[in-house]
């Protein structure tokens, strides 16, 4: 396995043997051990001396279920701290079959200029991107598809990043080439952008397949897996509705956000949920598809329109909510074209869904009018002066506004499980490297009690970063996640011929948070920010009236169990 680096600079790439202590980490771990070695935690996340880049899985190319997530690094110009974010989509699968684990961008061009980069199994090629420069990630991955082949996975920004907007994200086209798929959270794309990349193409034809040691065990170990996953009600219940399925319970009891994660209530919003949902969207030919080849889950809704045409895919739980319940819209085709605007535009949709919800609080728009909703995306697409304060977040939105009931936690938007329900959620916001992240531990067992929420969360932490090290979805977990790290434990031995166990992949989770807080030390992401959202501990949630009351200095202790606590 080899590790690509870019040097934007200089316009050169060259290939390095991936370090064997690196034979079975990437994705989230990957980058962040390429951060660590050689990104100082002082610099500009948007500066020359940044670093970006694109990791993808130990498991990726072999096509087995759910390990094909691929994520991308750095420093965040949100939280300004490290950052990974990740996404679906088949260009994972194609890096790792190219024998890539790792793409390292570094420098910044000279004059602000745009390049693209395509990677096959002939080399690489860096070419000025200037036909390309202000399109938008549809449009560019039509031109794109005039020029490469069809078959390709495009990694881009839209007019977001090439802005430098903090709510920036990095689009992947799916398995339809629809850029649909973001790596969204932490504003990555203004890192891309600051870059000098418009996107990465990945062309994987003529490649052969993956090497696998034992592919005998290997094609048991998915067979027996595919059992597991027909008899795991979580899964089962994934694969029917996708996550839609997560609107009408989550917001019966006030988790997921309404009119800025206010009291009121949105009328309606069973609409944007499970049966409802999916009867209207099959109905029009649309329907739940895999994001990559291989998945057994098949969560990904492909959303189409009143015409009976593609609209909108990738469009999930935190979309819907965010776009939707939380500012009052429960049409899901209103909440499918924002969320076509944000692919579009490169956008997370939490963050401006989050930025929006404000607007609407402060008289900029109207919950529940998707007339002036669609008016602030036109100032979005304008690049007005309120398009720049809503592309650069919440926190960005709120100041301008005069706000002090700010929606954030270090400085990254809340997501759609409201803390004050999900109790570890809470405490994975604020004690996580990432910030307020969904992707970075949730769970909400037991959530009405205050009490055990920090040993719940520290176990969704470790979980999840090991998950996202060996690029298995998170969307496809089980309820057991002691047999989920086994199947991936047996699958890394069967392709590399290891003797991997249990703890092994443990201590890589571990291992991985513990880069992260040491990195953040040297950032500015404790010192800048400000306080946890008090309103959060103040303002009880409807209907079942909680608050935020998780003892403090329980949260301050938690790490001290890091190295102890079996997360499963």
């Amino acid at each position: 396995m080899r590790i690509l680096r870019v040097n934007m600079t200089k316009l050169e790439t060259v290939f390095e043997d991936l370090p064997q202590d690196w034979l079975i980490i990437g994705g989230r771990g990957l980058c962040d051990q390429i951060l660590k070695a050689e990104v100082p935690p002082q610099i500009d996340p948007l500066g020359p001396e940044a670093k970006f880049i694109v990791a993808t899985g130990p498991l990726a190319g072999t096509l087995a279920p759910s390990c094909g997530r691929i994520s991308v690094g750095a420093k965040s110009p949100l939280t300004l701290g490290i950052k990974e974010a990740n996404s679906g989509g088949p260009a994972g699968q194609k890096m790792d079959k190219l024998g890539i684990r790792a793409i390292v961008v570094e420098g910044a061009p000279s004059q602000d200029k745009m390049y693209l980069l395509s990677i096959s199994k002939n080399g690489t090629v860096l070419e000025p991107a200037d036909p390309y420069r202000g399109m938008k990630n549809y449009e560019l991955a039509d031109a794109l598809y005039e020029k490469f082949d069809k078959k390709s996975s495009i990694i881009s920004i839209g007019i977001g990043g090439e802005r430098r907007w903090k709510s920036s994200s990095v689009g992947f086209t799916d398995t339809e080439g629809h850029p649909a798929r973001h790596a969204a959270r932490g504003g990555l794309g203004a890192v891309m952008g600051a870059k000098g990349l418009k996107a990465i193409i990945v062309d994987d034809q003529g490649t052969e397949a993956v090497d696998i040691a034992d592919k005998k065990f290997f094609r048991d170990t998915i067979k027996n897996w595919a059992e597991v996953l027909k008899a795991d009600p979580q899964a089962q219940g994934m694969m029917k509705y996708g996550t839609p399925a997560g609107i009408a319970p989550l917001r019966s009891i006030g988790s997921a956000p309404s009119k800025n994660y206010s009291s009121e209530q949105t009328e309606g919003f069973e609409n944007l949920s499970g049966p409802a949902f999916e009867k209207v969207n099959q109905e029009r030919g649309g329907g739940l598809k895999g994001c990559m080849p291989g998945c057994l889950i098949r969560c990904s809704t492909s959303y189409y329109g009143p015409d009976g045409k593609y609209l909108t895919s990738g469009f999930e739980y935190e979309t819907l909510a965010l776009l939707g319940t939380n500012l009052g819209l429960s049409d899901p085709d209103v909440v499918a074209k924002l969320d076509r605007l944000c692919d579009d535009q490169g956008l997370d949709t939490i963050e401006i869904g989050s930025a929006l919800g404000v607007a609407a609080s402060a008289g900029k728009m109207s919950f529940g009018d998707a007339g002036s909703v669609l008016a602030l995306f036109d100032e979005l697409e304008k690049g007005s002066e309120f398009g720049n304060i809503l592309g650069n977040g919440v926190v960005s939105t709120c100041k301008a506004l005069g706000i002090t009931r700010i929606p954030a936690y270090k400085g990254q938007a809340i997501p759609a499980h409201d803390p004050r329900v999900a109790k570890a959620a809470g405490v994975t916001y604020t004690t996580s490297p990432m910030g307020a992240d969904h992707t970075a531990g949730i769970t909400y067992e037991k959530f009405k009690s205050k009490d055990g929420q920090v040993e719940r969360s520290l176990k969704a932490q470790i979980i999840a970063a090991a998950l996202d090290t060996f690029g298995y979805c998170s969307l496809a977990r089980i309820g057991n996640s002691q047999a989920l790290l086994g199947f991936i434990k047996d699958l890394l031995n069967a392709r590399f011929g290891l003797a991997l166990e249990l703890e092994d992949l443990v201590r890589i989770g571990r291992e991985t948070l513990k880069i992260e807080l040491e990195y953040n030390r040297g950032t500015e992401f404790h010192k800048i920010h400000d306080p946890d959202p008090e309103f959060l501990k103040t303002e009880p949630s409807a209907p079942i009236g909680n608050v935020f009351d998780v003892d403090p200095d329980e949260i301050k202790a938690i790490w001290e169990k890091l190295d102890s606590l079996v997360p499963y």
